[in-house]
């Protein structure tokens, strides 16, 4: 990674192969360069566009941290059953709810090992995360705004089923 889009520019770090990266934008004059910055933004600078490789998956930072923007929202009513979907390659679904107070809320995925869950209080708390078929139970004393969060982590996308129980 060098601090311009040039190789005369001075080398700002090495990067490891296959590290995951967000893209600032890309210059194609004379050569393909692109500017990246580290998933936790510590680290930003310039690529030759050579070196690097699309990744399909979604934001890796979408399951700690509700900033990264969904592709998809939809608000649900929290009642016991199941609601299911089917999530876009790369896809970030966000299923928005209000939670009771004191009542303790099982989230159970059953979905491909490629898509992840995480539950925030909104705006911004993280509760919990996880992968499908491992539960996550949850308990908001002052109940309040929950936002429940899918994330495809690979690009394969898949079907999905949350079965919602309340206690």
């Amino acid at each position: 990674m060098r601090g311009a889009p040039t190789t005369e520019a001075p080398v700002v770090t090495e990067l490891d192969p296959g590290a995951l990266l967000r893209n600032l934008g890309c210059v194609a004059d004379p050569q393909p360069w692109c500017q990246l910055q580290s998933l936790d933004g510590a680290r930003a600078g310039w690529v030759s566009a050579v070196y690097l490789a699309p990744f399909a998956g979604a934001d890796p930072a979408a399951l700690s941290s509700p900033s990264v923007a969904a592709t998809e929202t939809m608000q649900l009513e929290l009642r016991g059953g199941l609601t299911q979907g089917t999530l876009g390659a790369g896809g970030i679904l966000d299923l928005i709810t209000s939670a009771p107070p004191d009542q303790a809320v099982t989230l159970s995925l059953d979905a491909p090992g490629n898509i992840g869950i995480a539950a925030f209080v909104r705006p911004a708390t993280l509760l919990a995360r996880g992968d499908a078929g491992a539960p996550i139970t949850l308990v908001l004393p002052e109940g309040g705004d929950l936002l429940i969060r899918l994330a495809d982590r690979s690009g394969a996308g898949g079907n999905w089923q949350l079965l919602i129980s309340l206690d």
